[in-house]
């Protein structure tokens, strides 16, 4: 009788009732029936749980381990007090770092040749050899990398000759294929995916105050300034960041007086709040570095 009842409910009031289930649950419903299968598998579905799912924080543990924290209330150091929603070994050794995330997907570093991706709560991964030049089967260095959509975006840098290749890879396609001609150089970094573009921080004409966008549908390229480049009038910029949060672009820089970052120091978070408007760059927080942290830079 109840398998009767649920066999014969609408569509939309399943999808519904399985939105409501927590990220762990969602793997093991995959295998009630093909029907929960499809349905879960489903883009629109994937959007709209991870939409209302908690936030959560990545751990890489030692070796190959990944754990996923579920963030609720406040924030705080102390890790062990927030709920594991999955331990995870991955059948890598991890040696490098977690180089982007995009609706539940994480792009790791196996090593300087090699990327994984990985979904972490169904343990679904791809492993992923980075180009090599096609003319010397040399591996390129590396100078900017995003995932956004179904697209892994590397920038390259050539050997002989110091241009610029843009190599995509869609997931499920196997093989990647390379964009030639970019206009900028960009800064060793991870993109941020927002409004359907991957957005790096970029130098055009030797001013290091870009933002370069790459649309993944059209797979053109686009740019917009940067905010403010100074902070409080502090004249050398330390680090500088982008990244998404909320559907917005954030961009974080540290300044300081002098050289070795003695004098004022202090971190500015700027955010878009109006996509792709130069004047809609907002400055929302300005936090003095003091120096128990300036080591940390």
């Amino acid at each position: 009788m109840e398998a009767d009842f649920f066999k014969n409910l609408p569509s939309e009031i399943i999808t519904e009732i399985l939105l409501r289930l927590p990220v762990v649950s969602i793997p093991i419903s995959k295998c009630v029936c093909k029907r929960w299968l499809h349905l879960l598998e489903s883009d629109a579905f994937v959007k709209s749980h991870f939409a209302r799912s908690a936030p959560a924080l990545v751990v890489v543990g030692n070796s190959n381990q990944l754990k996923v924290l579920e963030l609720e209330g406040e924030l705080n150091l102390h890790l062990e007090s927030y709920n594991p929603l999955t331990q995870y070994d991955v059948p890598y050794r991890l040696i490098g770092r977690i180089r982007n995330c995009f609706d539940g997907f994480l792009v790791i570093n196996l090593s300087f040749d090699k990327l994984v991706v990985c979904n972490p709560i169904t343990r679904e991964v791809i492993e992923l050899d980075l180009p090599a030049d096609p003319q010397q089967s040399t591996l390129l260095e590396v100078s900017a990398l995003g995932f956004g959509g179904s697209e892994v975006v590397c920038i390259k840098r050539r050997p002989y000759d110091d241009k610029l290749d843009c190599h995509v890879y869609t997931l499920g396609a196997g093989s990647w294929r390379r964009l030639e001609g970019i206009p900028y150089n960009y800064h060793d970094g991870e993109g941020a995916f927002v409004n359907g573009n991957l957005h790096w921080i970029a130098t055009i004409g030797g001013e290091a105050s870009w933002i370069s966008c790459f649309d993944v549908k059209t797979e053109c390229f686009s740019f917009f300034k940067a905010p403010p480049y100074h902070a409080q009038g502090l004249p050398l910029i330390r680090v500088t960041s982008i990244s998404a949060l909320n559907g917005c672009l954030w961009f974080c820089k540290v300044a300081s007086e002098y050289v070795n970052y003695g004098g004022g120091c202090e971190l500015t978070i700027w955010i878009m709040k109006e996509y792709g408007v130069d004047e809609s760059w907002s400055l929302e927080y300005v936090i003095p570095i003091d120096d128990g942290l300036r080591g940390d830079l």
